[in-house]
């Protein structure tokens, strides 16, 4: 009984994130002109010209800048993280929504 619990509070989980992401494949997502990228370290850092804010990107979310500045296409993305580092599919939709958000919210990219 308790696996079954898990499992379908997995399943739920994964419906509800991938729900959310849903409004993102297939989407064309790219860098605002208005954002400088400067490798620092592992990671970079994005400068916003417009608000003069800059935001720091871990190794991962460099990669993840990278692959979607590349190729533009989030499930592209996330099928090449998921092949790279691993991680389970519920987790990755999860975080690359949050940055993708984060990142709109600070106007460092379009989603079109």
């Amino acid at each position: 009984m308790k696996i079954l619990i898990n499992t379908f509070k997995q399943l739920t989980h994964l419906y509800f994130s991938t729900k959310i992401t849903m409004n993102f494949l297939e989407k064309k997502i790219k860098a605002s002109e208005n954002s400088i990228v400067q490798e620092m370290g592992d990671g970079i850092v994005i400068l916003n010209l417009n608000t003069e804010r800059f935001y720091e990107l871990n190794e991962i979310g460099k990669r993840f800048w990278e692959l979607l500045t590349d190729h533009q296409e989030y499930d592209h993305a996330f099928n090449i993280l998921q092949d790279e580092y691993e991680v389970n599919a519920v987790q990755l939709h999860d975080d690359m929504t949050r940055l993708i958000e984060d990142l709109l919210k600070a106007e460092l990219i379009i989603v079109s």
